[in-house]
This record gives C-alpha cells, structure tokens and sequence, in this order.
C-alpha cells in the first residue's frame, strides 16, 4: 500500500514539472501582460465610498445632533475658505431684503465717483430718492475700498432672518418674520462682485429665545426669568443646549453662503454689580463667567471647521483697557476671546467712553486720539499673545445725540477713525450704524494717512525703549502682575497668565528702588540699560548698581530681559 502510494507521488509531482516547463517564459519580444487601469471606473468607485461615508455619518449626526442638525457641505459642492482685509459696513437684515436694480447701484456708484472727484461727470443727482439703502450700500462698495458686509442673520431681538431648516429654529419659531426671503438673490450677488460676507449672530442676548424656555435663561435666585434694565431676558451662556443652537444657526449660515460668523453680545449682561447677587447659572460649575465665553468659542470653532468659515467675536471697546474681566465681570477677557478667534472686533466707539476716558471730558469729541489710544491697548495684549485673533475695529457711523458735547459723525469723524487705526497698521475695519445711512466720502481718506506716525527709537505704541524699562521696573515695584506680563517676553515666563503669576508669586521677589544710570541702543536692535537695583525677599536681597537690563522688539512692542539676580542674606 505505502510503495502505491510512492508512485503515486512520484507520477503527479513529475506531471507538475512538464506543466511547469511548457509555460511561456517573457522574453524580450513578448513583455509580460499587464490589466489595463481604468481611471475613471476608480474614481467611479472612490466617490461611491466617499458618498455611502457621508450617508452614514450624516445619519449618525442626525442621531446624536437631532433637532440641532444641519447637514454637512455637499460633497460635491464644498464650501471653499475666502478672506479678505475687511473694510465692512453695517446691515439690518430688513434692509438686506430688499429688491435692488443693479442699474440703480452703478448709477450710486457713479454718482460717489463724481462726488470725490474720481471722475470727470458732473454730479447728478435727480434719482438719489430713487435709490434704497441697500442700493446705496452696494454702490459704496462699487466706488470705493469697502469690500465686505456684516448682515443680520440673528439679531438683537433673537429673531433669524430667513426661513430655516433647522428643526429646533422651527420648534422655537424665532423665523417667523424672515425679512431675508430671498436672501439668495443678494448672496449671490455678492459673490459674483467678490464681497465678503459675515453673518452677524447674536449670541446671548435672545429675549425671543429666552421667553419661549425660560429652563435655559438666567434664573433669578427667587424664582423666574432675570430681565436687564431694558425689560429683556437672556439665555444662560453657561448652558450648552443654548451653544447647540447658536451654532446650528451658525452652520446654517455658513451653507447658504457666508464667509464668516460674527458673534456679537458674546458675553453677559452688563449691571452684574446688581444682578450677580440676585441670579442663579445653572451649568456654571463653578468657572468665572469669561471661562464660559472661551469655552463657548472652542465649541463654536470645533463645529464649525467642517463648514470652511471665519469666526470673529465683537467685544466692548473697554475691554482693550480692563483685566481679567474686572471690573465689568461680563464675561469677556481680551485674550482669552483672541486666542479662540480669528478676528477680534472691539467696539471703539468714542461715543460709549464715559468723561475722563484717556484723558477727555469728552471722548465723542475727540474720535482720532480715542482710536489710537485704544487700537494700541489692543495691539499690546494682541503681542502677548502666540496666535492672536487679527483686530478689526469697530468705527462709530452715527452721531451720538444723547452726549452732552457730541460732534456729528459724518465724514470728517469717520475718516478720522479709519486713519487712527490704519496709521498703526489696522487696515480692517467695520462702520456701524443702526439705520444703515453711510457717508460715501468717509472712504476718500487715503492723503490723509501719516505714514511716518512711528519714528526710529520708538514702538508700535509710541514708547522708546527707556520709556518701556520704566513701565516694567514700575510694574514690579507696585505688584501690577499685569503689565509684567505684558512686558516680559513670551519665552521668558508662562503663557498662561493666571500660570505666570504664580510662578511670579512663588519667588517672593519684590524691587524696593532703582535708578536708570542709561540706556544705549544695541547692534542688533535691542537696547542695554543700565540699572541700580534694590531686590529683597524675606531673608535675601541683591543691591546692585549696574544690573544690565535688555530691552528687544516682540511683535513690534519693546520687552523687557530682566538679568539675573545674585542674592545674598540681609544685613541688619
């Protein structure tokens, strides 16, 4: 049995050897044979796969999102990113809705021209009645630098501007007026002349929102809704069902066409001297009110990246002076809000700055200096910063009747703004006024810019070397944390500012006294100060009488590189 089986073995391995042997071998006449790619059966294929992924995370979102739901950008549609250096006017979104001829703009348009001096025709001026606000809004922007538009998606009322597909929007019904009904018509508009587009969204001031579900509004400690002096109720910015659907409106706004989403009242009310003792924050967890705004923002970018938009947050003008949300406590801290946006927009508007603001009895009157004096807090903490947000101011477009002392707000105090903030290097820029009446020559401004503003020996924020040495030793002498902060270089202390004064705090190092000997400009740019130090701890000192101080350009501000110090024990 075993030797037939031998055999056997022997006959089929022999068989497999002439099998072998009788294939064609390749030969230099005869390439092997290769299967043709077809390209096109591939990416038949691939697209195939990517549809079935996006059908299937679109209902796994439609799960977890539910009424919060808005659909990813088409696969074959994207949203494509778009920016430019921003100079924007205002929009209501009533004023957004009209019809418009596109007659009727480049007749506006012309008309602007002629009115500069542009053009060589004379002023006409017999259909100017003819032509609407958005009309008019639309050939400023024919005829001049202004580039882009801020229009209401959400307001101050709570009230969405366009009918929505948004489940929780119609749950709500905040779009029931719509004024933007045929919004596509100007979005598209828009697009083929290459205006940038930001949706302004209201974020926590939404009365409508607030009234309809009280369970996510600032409770009252006694029971019920808390309402501001103005008889208004907010939403919680603690609540992130409220986050939920200021961003789906968001996502939603970024689908119909809009470059970027402004979030505007992304704070709390203001008054919390008052209210802070009588209300209640569900959600709060213990965290300061500005951690709810930062973390707000990180939510907002997260769920938004899919969508390819910008995302810019309005702040009070104050806040480029205030620190850590003192002593306003609305939420809202400069770099915590800068490090979570791509553009931040303080509101610089003279008019909202109380008498004796940066030395005025009058701010209002005084549009030019309030603007540089601001612009520059605001670029001092932006140069403390990794990644800062890009300012774009906010200008003041109307004439603040209710200030005793008021000036009118037309041309002349429009311009003056714009120059204050290009002449630091802020060439972005919005207009705000509420009735959407501009001045088209605000925007012919350009001969009057002060391209020398900044001289040798002098920083951004008009201070010499000797004079930023000055504000640091101060600093460190009256324990002002924060301008320490401000004027150490990033690599020198912690990024993280409540971090820093720690660490700050731990060396138990206080100056007694100095004396600036001199200060002499280096080779490489920096500055070498001479100092006579007096530093003590409990039990240490270091009196020195030439501590070598370095002053070095960071993001165009003068910082300070304190020396080492050598303690020894106190002598009684």
């Amino acid at each position: 049995m075993n030797k037939h089986k031998s055999l056997l073995i022997l006959m089929l391995a022999f068989g497999l050897v002439l099998s072998s042997c009788s294939k064609e071998e390749p030969t230099k006449d005869k390439p092997p044979i290769k299967e043709e790619v077809n390209q096109e059966e591939l990416d038949r294929l691939e697209r195939e796969r990517l549809i079935e992924e996006r059908r299937v995370l679109e209902e796994e979102r439609k799960v977890s999102l539910g009424e919060f739901y808005v659909p990813l950008p088409d696969i074959d549609d994207p949203i494509e990113p778009y920016t430019v250096k921003a100079k924007a006017l205002y929009m209501t979104s009533n004023v957004a809705g009209f019809n418009f001829k596109e007659e009727d703009i480049r007749y506006y348009a012309d008309y602007i021209l002629a009115l500069s001096g542009q053009s060589g025709q004379p002023v006409d001026e017999s259909r100017l009645d003819d032509v609407n606000k958005l009309e008019k809004i639309l050939g400023i922007i024919e005829a001049t630098e202004v580039n882009a538009v801020v229009i209401d998606v959400k307001n101050d009322l709570g009230l969405v501007a366009w009918k929505s597909d948004i489940e929780i929007v119609n749950t709500v019904g905040s779009n029931w007026n719509t004024p933007m009904k045929n919004f596509n018509v100007l979005m598209d508009y828009l697009k083929s002349k290459e205006v940038y587009t930001i949706a302004r969204i209201v974020a926590f001031k939404d009365p409508y929102f607030a009234e309809n579900n009280p369970d996510h509004s600032i409770q009252l400690s006694a029971g019920g809704v808390y309402k501001d002096k103005a008889g208004f109720a907010w939403v919680n910015p603690f609540d992130e069902y409220v986050w939920k659907y200021v961003v789906a409106i968001s996502q939603e706004a970024a689908l119909r066409g809009f470059d970027e989403i402004q979030y505007d009242y992304i704070r709390f009310p203001d008054n919390a001297k008052y209210y802070n003792e009588i209300t209640t924050f569900p959600g709060r967890n213990g965290r300061d009110k500005d951690e709810a705004i930062e973390d707000f923002l990180i939510f907002a970018q997260e769920a938004l990246e899919p969508y390819h938009v910008h995302v810019s947050a309005d702040v009070f003008g104050v806040i480029t002076w205030t620190w850590d949300d003192k002593p306003e406590d609305i939420g809202q801290t400069w770099r915590k809000i800068s490090n979570n946006t791509e553009y931040i927009c303080p509101m610089v508007y003279p008019s909202h700055y109380g008498s004796g603001f940066y030395g005025f009895d009058v701010p209002d009157k005084y549009p030019y200096e309030v603007i540089q004096n601001a612009s520059r807090e605001a670029i001092e903490r932006n140069a403390a910063q990794r990644n800062p947000a890009i300012i774009r101011n906010w200008y003041q477009g109307f004439t603040a009747t209710w200030v005793k002392g008021y000036i009118p707000y037309e041309e002349d105090a429009i311009q003056k703004q714009i120059i204050a903030g290009v002449e630091l290097g802020l060439d972005e820029y919005i207009i705000w006024n509420a009735g959407n009446t501009y001045y088209p020559l605000s925007f012919f401004y350009h001969d009057k810019v002060n391209h020398n503003l900044r001289q040798t020996g002098y920083d951004i924020l008009g201070r010499t070397a000797e004079e930023a040495l000055i504000r640091y030793l101060d600093a460190q002498r009256f324990k002002r944390n924060n301008h320490l902060y401000l004027l150490t270089p990033m690599d020198l202390r912690a990024e993280d500012y409540d971090q820093y004064v720690l660490d700050h705090q731990a060396k138990g190092i206080q100056l007694l006294s100095y004396t600036i000997q001199s200060v002499q400009a280096q080779a490489d740019g920096s500055s070498l100060a001479s100092v006579k130090v007096n530093y003590q701890t409990e039990t240490q000192e270091a009196k020195l009488d030439d501590a070598k101080f370095k002053i070095i350009l960071e993001n165009e501000v003068y910082k300070i590189v304190q020396p080492e110090l050598s303690f020894t024990n106190k002598t009684n």
